[in-house]
């Protein structure tokens, strides 16, 4: 082998690894936004041990911003992941996990731009729904398919159950790898494009509201102390 295939192959391992560890992760993070979420009543007990004011509001912002930037950083290992060319270098299990990644991004679009931040709203518990199944999805595929029984437990223990499984990886199977590219990859598009659209129209209404009405509100509920003094 010479240098310069020897250095392709290098560069070659380091991309597969980086990709594959990418896709690993962001199934972790489904698992921590799903604890974040569920949890919530958990983190409002360590709140309240919480003695610092500054403290507290750094708590609040982690508790309800934390679950929605996991979810944005799935969406976009996503957005990575799920093309031909990267599915066919890297194992990947189809069609659960790339299918946990559109469930991510319609959870985060539910909770950043219909109000399903507010706990125990319909639009937070629909999230939460997609969360739950997303976590499912991903686990299946990671457990059963990605790192399904290798090919010495088969060669000892054949294994139709098996077999079926590891064909569902995207490394082994070009046609259901393609198959599912031609749903999935659109579908992230789609909700990418309905999260833009959205902070968008709600961007431009936030503009189109007076920036002094807090103010002259807050103005007029102050009462000069000369007139206080007088009511008195």
């Amino acid at each position: 082998m010479s240098g310069d295939e020897l250095a392709v192959g290098i560069r070659k391992g380091l991309e597969a690894w980086t990709l594959q560890n990418l896709c690993d992760g962001a199934i972790l993070l489904m698992f921590l936004t799903l604890a974040l979420l569920a949890g919530r009543g958990y983190l409002e007990g360590v709140r309240g041990r919480l003695s610092l004011r500054v403290a507290s509001e750094i708590w609040d912002v982690v508790s309800d911003y934390g679950a929605d930037l996991l979810l944005l950083a799935i969406v976009l290992i996503g957005l990575m992941v799920v093309n031909p060319d990267v599915m066919a270098d890297i194992k990947v299990a189809l069609p659960w996990v790339p299918l946990a990644f559109i469930l991510a991004g319609v959870a985060l679009a539910i909770r950043a731009c219909h109000g399903g931040r507010l706990v125990g709203s319909p639009a937070w518990w629909a999230a939460l729904v997609l969360v739950v199944v997303g976590c499912a999805s991903a686990w299946f595929g990671f457990t059963f398919v990605m790192e399904a029984a290798g090919h010495e437990y088969l060669e000892r223990h054949p294994s139709a159950f098996w077999e079926t499984l590891r064909n569902m990886r995207s490394d082994l199977s070009p046609e259901l790898n393609m198959a599912t590219f031609l749903w999935a990859g659109p579908a992230l598009a789609l909700v990418f494009l309905w999260m833009m659209l959205a902070s968008v129209v709600a961007t431009v209404r936030g503009a189109r509201r007076p920036k002094h009405a807090p103010a002259d509100r807050a103005q007029a509920a102050v009462v000069p102390e000369d007139q206080a003094d007088g009511k008195q």
